[in-house]
């Protein structure tokens, strides 16, 4: 599970996606408990099959390309085969269609995130006309949905979590820095540095982000984590003083709630 956590985290911005149905003999609440321990940030399903497939034994992996083709399956898939598919498959803001004059354009998506300047080259072919405009027009209308769509979920994130709400503003402000996409994130995080409110929570966020982070770094042991036993004794100590801190100079944060829900998927209760 931490390597998939990881392989998820790498592959992000590339369209790569893992979805996990479970076949423990696990309640809901053990399971989520489970996947808050370890930070799961793919989608998991209570149960899943596939047609015409057969799982033999557990774990089992089926790897998909862009077309829905089964490249390859197993009890252990090798990362680097996943990695390498990615790199021979379009990037999801490419895919769709077949390049001649905008191949260069469409395989830099796969090296770099400065969306910008793609758009910027993508922009002075446009003025043209034939195949290098078409490209062009349609690679940047991906690119600028991709780059709206980011900032409509920071946007939706203010409320909720002020923390990552700033870091998804900053990405896209500097992923798409010299393009109008790019003004409009970094105009919303001047705004949002005068909201003494949103600022308020803010702090309240990133102190929770951080009691968070010490979490991860806790033990499990047979897929439980035992808070007195171990080095886990001194984490969880330095959690509950830091939990108890947050709570007690924001009070009313939504920060400080949502951590304190958190915290109690750790079995860390009564803050």
């Amino acid at each position: 599970m931490p390597q998939l956590v990881k392989l998820q985290a790498e592959l992000k911005d590339t369209g790569f996606v893992i979805v996990a149905p479970h076949a423990q003999q696990a309640t809901q609440e053990e399971a989520l408990r489970l996947l808050r321990q370890y930070k799961v940030n793919y989608t998991v399903t209570s149960s899943g099959n596939l047609p015409g497939e057969e799982v033999k034994g557990l774990p089992m992996a089926f790897l998909f390309d862009t077309s829905g083709k089964i490249v390859e399956k197993g009890n252990h898939i090798p990362l680097q085969k996943v990695r390498d598919l990615v790199q021979s498959e379009p990037h999801f803001l490419a895919a769709g269609r077949t390049y001649t004059k905008q191949k260069a354009a469409a395989e830099s998506l796969k090296k770099t995130k400065v969306y910008g300047q793609i758009l910027k080259k993508l922009d002075k072919d446009l003025k043209g006309d034939g195949p290098a405009a078409e490209e062009a027009r349609y690679l940047a209308e991906r690119i600028r949905a991709h780059g709206q769509r980011k900032l409509d979920e920071a946007k939706a994130g203010e409320s909720d979590d002020a923390f990552l709400a700033q870091m998804a503003y900053a990405e896209v402000a500097a992923s798409w820095k010299g393009d109008e996409i790019g003004e409009k994130a970094s105009a919303r995080l001047k705004e949002l540095k005068a909201d003494k409110t949103f600022q308020e929570e803010l702090k309240a966020a990133t102190l929770a982000s951080q009691i968070l982070a010490e979490c991860e770094k806790l033990v499990a042991q047979g897929g439980k984590v035992v808070l007195d036993q171990g080095p886990n004794q001194r984490i969880a100590a330095n959690v509950k003083a830091s939990a108890t801190a947050l709570k007690k100079k924001f009070p009313e944060a939504k920060a400080t709630a949502k951590v304190l829900r958190e915290l109690e998927g750790y079995g860390i209760k009564g803050l």
